[in-house]
């Protein structure tokens, strides 16, 4: 999949759809994280005080730290496009290409 496609296939998901994206955060390291699509936990109305699409960056709900315990309304991140490699749904594997 190219780089480029990154944003339209997680759009593309339906909601509910559990799904896994492997990147790399700011400080060097690989992450991975289990995100649902199309969840509004923790969502409160007012929406953030950017535009996350312009700076290439896909906001998503991270299950592992809700499971952990964290506030709902503290389980959202954003995920660099420029630095995903991989996303993975229902046992697919999409490897990104530059």
């Amino acid at each position: 999949m190219k780089r480029n496609e990154v944003r339209d296939k997680i759009a593309s998901l339906p909601n509910g759809t559990i799904y896994s994206v492997t990147f790399t955060k700011k400080d060097g390291t690989q992450r991975l994280m289990n995100s649902i699509k199309g969840t509004s936990k923790g969502v409160n109305g007012v929406g953030a005080k950017y535009d996350a699409e312009a700076k290439g960056l896909i906001p998503v709900y991270d299950l592992q730290l809700r499971k952990q315990g964290v506030a709902e309304n503290k389980c959202w991140r954003n995920v660099n496009v420029e630095t995903v490699s991989k996303i993975v749904v229902n046992k697919e594997e999409f490897l990104i290409e530059d």
